[in-house]
């Protein structure tokens, strides 16, 4: 008993300041809280008729809107990426530029006379 009696217990009230208190010093804490409670009592709530009525549309022209900026950057991604690439015929001819310049040193080396 002797143990129990040496370790005090907050009370319920500097509980609640200790709270207050690091509440106050992280509000970032406190808002991402509030959204997942919100998230958390929204999502067990059942839906009402009336929401889905009402909200449908808002929920649609927000999908359209979202594909639309998913396929506007996907577009702007492909550009940018083939602007980075060297176009292929390009290629090409610098590989055949290089290949022939190889042939060319080939045969000038078996064509000297060895001492």
């Amino acid at each position: 008993m002797a143990e129990t009696d040496a370790i005090e217990k907050p009370s319920l009230r500097e509980s609640a300041d200790d709270a207050v208190e690091t509440l106050g010093a992280n509000p970032l804490a406190l808002v991402i809280g509030g959204l997942a409670v919100g998230m958390i009592v929204g999502a067990l709530l059942p839906r009402l008729a009336k929401e889905r009525q009402l909200l449908a549309p808002l929920g649609q022209r927000i999908a359209d809107g979202s594909s639309a900026a998913v396929q506007a950057a996907r577009e702007t991604g492909k550009s940018e990426l083939e602007a980075l690439l060297p176009d292929k015929q390009a290629t090409k001819d610098r590989v055949s530029q290089l290949f022939g310049s190889v042939l060319d040193a080939a045969k000038q080396a078996a064509a000297k006379p060895n001492p």
